[in-house]
């Protein structure tokens, strides 16, 4: 399996292919350009490759589909979580009339009920299981998928 992405030779200036063992994580070659026929002669040149592992650029989908036209492509881990974290921060921006701060209210003992056994880690919360009072919000919050998300390098 060999994972295709960008990489910054010169950053904003020079910019080439790097191919990674996705297995190992090791650097397998660095290509010197980002132009779909010079991925597609070295996964040609590599038959053994089943599947190749890409973002969605354009010349990577190419490459990977006239190189090895048997190879499955699949979308990388980190491009997907990041994808998904965009789209559900426009789904919720979209949305955004729809959500009310939520307020904490308190709560009240029923008449006649004994009151429920605490858990040892959850006494003096005023609920047998809800969270502690530190940790009610009465505002919504969504961190930016762009602004804060796993680093390339991570494993997500």
């Amino acid at each position: 399996m060999a994972g295709v992405d960008e990489n910054a030779q010169r950053k904003g200036r020079v910019y080439g292919t790097v191919l990674v063992d996705v297995e190992t994580r090791r650097p397998i070659d660095l290509l010197p350009d980002r132009v779909a026929d010079t991925l597609a002669v070295w996964l040609a040149e590599r038959p053994g490759i089943e599947i190749v592992c890409r973002d969605r650029d354009p010349f990577f989908a190419e490459g990977a589909t006239h190189g090895p036209p048997q190879a499955l492509q699949i979308g990388d881990r980190w491009h997907l979580w990041r994808n998904l974290g965009e789209a559900a921060e426009k789904c919720v921006y979209r949305h955004r009339g729809c959500l009310r701060p939520m307020l904490a209210q308190p709560e009240e003992p029923q008449e006649g009920a004994e009151p429920a056994a605490m858990s040892p880690g959850r006494q003096g919360t005023g609920s047998p299981n809800g969270p502690a009072p530190s940790t009610r919000t009465s505002t919504l919050f969504l961190p930016s998928a762009t602004a804060r998300g796993p680093s390339p390098g991570s494993s997500a």
